[in-house]
């Protein structure tokens, strides 16, 4: 299980990180998790408010974490899509993890821009942008990736939505989500994401 470990909340100023204590893990999906960020209030920019949550496991083991300067970042957007309280998440082809739709930035991509573009390829549907709000930003250790190679996911959601929710030729499979979800079918983003969404009781 992973646990929170200490919040703080900042709701001015520029977007900013701040770094916390990162413990090991036994089980090899939530070896990944050393940073859980939840961002609040703004827009579609880099000027928000940051909520900032530790996550670990149950171990006592702690390990040191990269410094600042040595970490490199994969920056991804993700849609965070609930209906009839449960989780839309993705299933590439090949792969065994479901992943919270999304993908990374393309060169002078806006997030709107980025955001619109992954759920027209992988979703087949086009966003209403004017409901498209800023969710949350989660960050963890890049799985299989050298330490201190991070992922950095920014989230959104959308109310409203052109099309029919349909995977394109890269997505095995769509499924809804509950908190139930058994972690391992998970990416470590994904596990942050469903216990943010059942903490905020916008799942079962």
């Amino acid at each position: 299980m992973i646990s929170r470990v200490a919040t703080g909340i900042h709701n001015s100023g520029p977007r900013h990180i701040n770094r916390m204590h990162h413990f090991s893990s036994r089980n090899h999906i939530l070896a990944a998790a050393a940073y859980y960020f939840a961002v609040t209030g703004g827009g579609l920019s880099s000027k928000t408010g940051t909520a900032c949550c530790a996550f670990s496991s149950n171990n006592n083991s702690a390990t040191t974490p990269a410094t600042a300067s040595s970490m490199t970042y994969i920056d991804k957007l993700a849609l965070v899509l609930v209906r009839d309280r449960k989780q839309l998440v993705a299933r590439s082809k090949g792969k065994t993890a479901f992943f919270t739709p999304g993908g990374k930035r393309e060169l002078g991509e806006s997030d709107e821009e980025a955001l619109c573009r992954e759920c027209r390829e992988e979703l087949t549907i086009e966003l209403d942008t004017s409901t498209i709000a800023p969710y949350g930003v989660f960050e963890a250790q890049a799985f299989g990736k050298p330490e201190g190679t991070m992922v950095r996911m920014t989230c959104y959601s959308a109310d409203s939505y052109q099309g029919t929710l349909t995977p394109n030729e890269e997505i095995e499979e769509l499924r809804w989500i509950t908190s139930t979800c058994p972690h391992e079918d998970l990416t470590v983003t994904g596990i942050m994401i469903l216990q943010d969404l059942k903490a905020k009781n916008l799942i079962d």
